[in-house]
């Protein structure tokens, strides 16, 4: 594999990818490959990335519906954690 050596990086650019690298559980390297391999994608699949996100993101939604009796979900998650303990 090659080797890429970025220099005169800013320090707000440096701090953004450090963040958003430990918010992904990657090393900052690995990071920066997928954003480059993102921002490098043609712009055709990164729109049928979105419809695909999105179908899924609407799947998820219909089968997670409550009903509209149910109570909210802070009550929902606290019984649920007094019952485990």
């Amino acid at each position: 594999m090659t080797e890429l050596h970025v220099r005169n990086l800013p320090p707000e650019v440096h701090e953004l990818l450090r963040e958003r690298a430990s918010a992904e559980g990657r090393s900052m390297s690995a990071q920066a490959v997928t954003l480059l391999r993102m921002a490098l994608q043609p712009a055709v699949d990164r729109a049928a990335q979105r419809r695909t996100a999105a179908k899924h993101l609407q799947e998820i939604r219909f089968r997670n519906r409550l009903p509209a009796d149910a109570p909210p979900s802070e009550t929902l998650m606290r019984d649920d954690r007094d019952m485990a303990g």
